[in-house]
């Protein structure tokens, strides 16, 4: 057996015993201040690196920006605590055939925080990381990169048992990341079949975590995948099947948000109740035509869990944008051991 083959193989091993391995696993102990309930995380959308077509210069003064905010004022008082970590919602690359595309990704991403980006990164893959000559059981070069990315995370986490999609806990939050949406099978796209489009039955893993990791605690919930609920990432990226399956798998939990890419911009909806929100792209990508003008940064999202409290603030270049809140009902604290 070839050495990346056994690696692949003791990486599927450790996602079913991490899945399957009894009780809850514990709280994260590497919280921010002495209240393991309130932390603050960092959220983009889309890097979708494409070196020759528009550079990264955008993304990488994001980077610079994300580095420097922790101790700046927060729109909802005191100061941004240095986040946990950042959470990156698909589209890692915009060119995966071009392999100097995911080498530059690693450059600013990295799972241990040692990169341009001086936090740590959970990820999940869009359709951009996705290989349109792959059949459906054949995972693209970015997939694989994934798996092997999770085996190196710093936070102890749950995986599917390829090691794919995976769950961890910040406090008393449980966070389930899915790539590229919660399903159990391709799904066509714009009305033709793309077998490429492989959820890799995601949404077992997602019924199975949640009934495992949270259970009837009603400890909050933050879901995380790529393609969005409202619009043409609904249109044309779900089908009726895969959203009436959503619901039902979601409803016995106290879903407090939902976080997805895909349209580059930042909104917030409601979809079925639900509150969500769509994480901007890091960058305004520069005109191909125009190769002598950079990109220019975008933004990303800031979110603190303080208690029994959700606060999210849309920071761009220019300053604090957009700004919302709610009460969250915490439930049963997860007891570390």
């Amino acid at each position: 057996m070839k050495p990346a083959k056994r690696m692949f193989m003791a990486v599927c091993v450790l996602g079913v015993l991490a899945l399957w391995g009894g009780p809850a696993y514990a709280a994260d102990a590497k919280a921010t201040g002495t209240d393991k309930d309130s932390f603050t995380f960092f959220v983009i959308g889309d890097p979708q690196v494409n070196i020759p077509r528009w550079g990264t210069e955008g993304t990488e003064k994001t980077i610079d920006i994300m580095n420097g905010l922790p101790g700046e004022s927060f729109p909802f008082g005191g100061k941004v605590d240095r986040p946990r970590g950042v959470l990156i919602l698909g589209d890692l690359v915009d060119d995966l055939h071009n392999r100097r595309n995911w080498a530059r990704y690693e450059k600013l991403f990295a799972v241990d925080g040692k990169a341009r980006l001086k936090f740590p990164v959970y990820e999940c893959v869009g359709n951009h990381d996705l290989d349109l000559k792959n059949s459906r059981d054949k995972m693209s070069v970015i997939e694989k990169a994934l798996v092997a990315r999770n085996a190196k995370r710093l936070t102890r986490i749950a995986t599917c048992p390829l090691g794919y999609h995976y769950s961890w806990d910040w406090g008393s939050v449980h966070f389930v990341s899915m790539s590229p949406f919660p399903g159990n099978q391709p799904r066509a796209v714009y009305g033709r079949a793309a077998p490429w489009n492989n959820p890799r039955r995601s949404l077992d893993f997602l019924s199975k975590d949640l009934a495992l990791r949270v259970g009837k605690s009603g400890r909050p919930v933050v879901l995380m995948w790529h393609y969005g609920l409202v619009g043409w990432g609904r249109e044309k990226w779900w089908s009726p099947e895969d959203l009436t399956a959503l619901k039902k798998a979601i409803g016995p939990y106290n879903v407090v948000l939902i976080l997805h890419g895909h349209e580059h911009a930042y909104r917030k909806y409601q979809w079925e109740g639900y509150d969500v929100l769509m994480a901007p792209s890091p960058q305004f990508d520069r005109n191909p035509r125009k190769p002598e003008t950079i990109s220019r940064p975008k933004g990303f999202l800031v979110i603190r869990v303080q208690q029994d409290q959700l606060q999210a603030a849309y920071r761009t270049t220019d300053g604090w944008k957009a700004q919302w809140s709610k009460k969250i009902k915490t439930g049963n604290k997860l007891q570390s051991k």
